[in-house]
């Protein structure tokens, strides 16, 4: 089966059902800042074509880096569209990546293995500037995977309907995190760090800096101190949608440059996208000093 233009079948959606799933990756990012991921259903039209249709969200925990759906509402999901629409029925995963850009993570890929039982799949990942990517996934005889357009068609754009806002605050809910502490970056943001070891969100107001003596290299405590502050701005800056990953990694490529020339013996970790968007959601738990690139000497002069 080939999905290239001008080959085989393309893939529609109305710009209403297109706008209900834009709809629900707003309402998740305005209420929880996170994700939110559900199915669709692929049909045959009259011309072989596929049309897309019917977005819906199910109960799950969202984070700002993961959607994690309940394997029993997925089944009733399954049993439901089979008795509405014939055992012939294709389902297409989507979820959204809040207002971080559209990409497939490893998570995403790893999902997608989960539906290799069939001879071909369909997956949508979006963000609420509507950026997307849509795969179709073949599975048998061979195994392929590729990028197509997904052609929406058009219409008036709407309000976020009551309905979609609703379903988002009933079906998703935040994981329970233990709370050490929360701090204030100028005053624009109040998020609660899930770390046993940190007793504030951003690492520079509570780390305990040991200065170094003898023949170890001395670690210029302030520098460190406002590295750890830089990282987790920059990474606030990506979730917030406000830095694409170019930006994040020319930002701390630049940071890195200034340590290297002030010769310290730490700098930052250059990350690749897939790698920032599993580490820095807002729920994820990680530690800021997992960002940094520290040698063995300084790891142990440095208290959390």
């Amino acid at each position: 089966m080939h999905f290239r233009k001008g080959e085989g079948m393309d893939f529609y959606i109305s710009q209403k059902d297109w706008k209900k799933v834009i709809d629900y990756a707003q309402a998740s990012y305005d209420q929880f800042k996170s994700e939110v991921g559900g199915f669709m259903i692929a049909m045959p039209d009259k011309d072989g074509n596929m049309i897309i249709s019917e977005p819906e969200i199910l109960k799950q925990e969202v984070t700002g880096g993961t959607t994690e759906m309940d394997k029993d509402a997925v089944a009733d999901y399954y049993v439901k569209c089979a008795e509405k629409h014939g055992a012939g029925v294709r389902f297409v995963w989507w979820h959204s990546h809040a207002n971080m850009d559209a990409f497939w993570s490893s998570t995403d890929t790893n999902t997608m293995e989960e539906y290799s039982s069939g001879d071909w799949s369909a997956f949508l990942v979006v963000n609420i500037r509507q950026a997307y990517k849509f795969r179709v996934s073949v599975w048998n005889p061979i195994k392929a995977h590729e990028d197509i357009e997904l052609k929406i068609l058009d219409a008036k754009p709407k309000k976020l309907p009551k309905g979609v806002v609703d379903a988002v605050s009933k079906l998703c809910s935040k994981p329970e995190l233990t709370t050490n502490g929360i701090t204030h970056w100028n005053g624009s943001y109040n998020r609660s760090w899930a770390n046993p070891k940190q007793t504030s969100l951003y690492g520079g107001s509570s780390l305990d800096f040991t200065k170094k003596t003898g023949d170890d290299i001395d670690i210029d405590e302030p520098l460190l101190s406002a590295t750890v502050d830089v990282v987790d701005e920059f990474n606030s800056l990506y979730t917030e949608g406000e830095f694409t990953f170019k930006d994040w990694l020319k930002s701390i490529k630049s940071w890195n440059a200034i340590l290297k020339n002030k010769k310290q013996s730490f700098n930052i970790v250059e990350l690749t996208e897939n790698e920032l968007h599993e580490k820095c959601g807002y729920y994820t738990g990680y530690d800021t000093l997992d960002f940094l690139n520290l040698g063995e000497k300084d790891e142990k002069n440095i208290k959390v």
